[in-house]
């Protein structure tokens, strides 16, 4: 909780200190960035990839919050579309982190299915949002866009609980499908939308997909 505050507190000053729609909407991909890695943190087994996941979401953490303080203090050195590549990449890990806990969540702990895929899809819905808001997408316009991805993510999360496979496994199966959707969409509403495109993005998951199952552990 504590560490929350700080992020709040820490986001409120890069946004110089001005509560509006801003400061809500740079908050979301770091709050729930983190409230994914700590629960993500909590199925965690191995004590050498619990220390390396620490550092991972410090540093992930540390340079989102430094472009933030970029982009507003020292325009001059922000990269253009630097957070438009970040937010993607963060989205990803945090979809990674927070299906893994559901899955783990299901698996270890016995939870209702149906109370998890009401969270994941709160949570999920608030990434993809973000999302869309960073790379500039009029969000009201598309917010089908929004219900179709975070509606099939969760659809999906139902049926691949089914599979005898680990939940690091299922966790990484909706992040690459979570990948392919977005890329997609932004193609389509950025009217760049082709069929190379389309066959890039499913050549893409699909070979992530293919490596990661036959490498796992089925039973």
């Amino acid at each position: 909780m504590l560490i929350l505050l700080q992020q709040i507190a820490t986001i409120f000053f890069v946004c110089k200190f001005k509560f509006n729609k801003n400061l809500v909407h740079f908050l979301i991909l770091p709050l729930i960035f983190s409230l994914a890695s700590w629960l993500f943190l909590v199925f965690i087994v191995e004590a050498w990839f619990f220390h390396v996941v620490v550092i991972l979401s410090g540093l992930v953490l540390y340079f989102l919050i430094y472009q933030y303080y970029l982009y507003f203090y020292i325009p001059f050195r922000y990269q253009p579309y630097s957070l438009e590549s970040m937010s993607l990449y963060i989205s990803l890990l945090s979809a990674f982190f927070l299906f893994s806990s559901g899955f783990g969540g299901l698996i270890l702990l016995q939870l209702n299915v149906w109370l998890l895929s009401l969270v994941l899809f709160l949570a999920m819905s608030l990434i993809t949002y973000q999302y869309f808001w960073i790379n500039k997408f009029d969000v009201i316009k598309n917010w089908l866009f929004v219900l179709v991805i975070v509606l099939s993510l969760v659809e999906i999360f139902v049926a691949v609980s089914f599979l005898p496979t680990g939940y690091y496994v299922n966790g990484f199966a909706l992040a690459v499908a979570f990948y392919v959707m977005l890329g997609l969409s932004k193609h389509y509403l950025s009217e760049t939308f082709n069929r190379k495109r389309i066959y890039s993005f499913l050549v893409v998951g699909g070979l992530c997909l293919l490596l990661v199952l036959f490498s796992a552990q089925w039973g």
